[in-house]
């Protein structure tokens, strides 16, 4: 089984809550990108890339510089799923908007991207984000009343391929 990593931003809180139950249900080690180096995704097969997004999709400012030095790190063969945390309501033309930038830095890298979901179920106008009907990853919001129930459906696509 591969080691499963989590690094995460938040101001709020709300994200580092999410986190919390992410790397409980997931068995990973939990990384607030505060006090981590970049490189400390080196030493994991399985990594979950989290932040919210803020202003107009941007990424929590703790990923920052950081997120420029994603392609510094080996990332061929390496699970990645990406999850963003944002307010559809508040933000309906960014919603989660800021996660895509993991997908940009990464799309070339050989990572092995899961996790995706369906765009179904959420109520926004915009998010880079959304390809076709799929999400690049799990999108949260903690006001929506169907929070849970995607965590729970999220974790049944990618803890069979993090345990492998």
């Amino acid at each position: 089984m591969g080691k499963t990593g989590i690094f995460y931003a938040s101001k709020g809180g709300v994200t580092e809550t999410f986190a919390k139950q992410l790397a409980e249900q997931l068995g990973a080690d939990l990384h607030n990108m505060k006090d981590t180096n970049v490189d400390a995704i080196a030493a994991y097969q399985n990594v979950v890339l989290m932040s919210s997004s803020y202003f107009f999709g941007a990424l929590m400012e703790d990923w920052g510089s950081k997120v420029k030095l994603l392609h510094t790190i080996d990332f061929n063969g390496k699970n990645v799923a990406i999850v963003g945390v944002g307010s559809q309501e508040r933000h309906p033309d960014s919603f989660c908007s800021g996660a895509a930038d993991f997908f940009d830095k990464l799309r070339f890298s050989g990572a092995h991207f899961v996790g995706d979901v369906c765009a179904c179920g959420y109520n926004f106008t915009f998010s880079r984000m959304q390809a076709g009907g799929r999400m690049l990853g799990l999108c949260l919001d903690k006001g929506d009343a169907k929070v849970q129930e995607k965590i729970d459906e999220w974790l049944k696509s990618v803890k069979p391929i993090f345990a492998k």
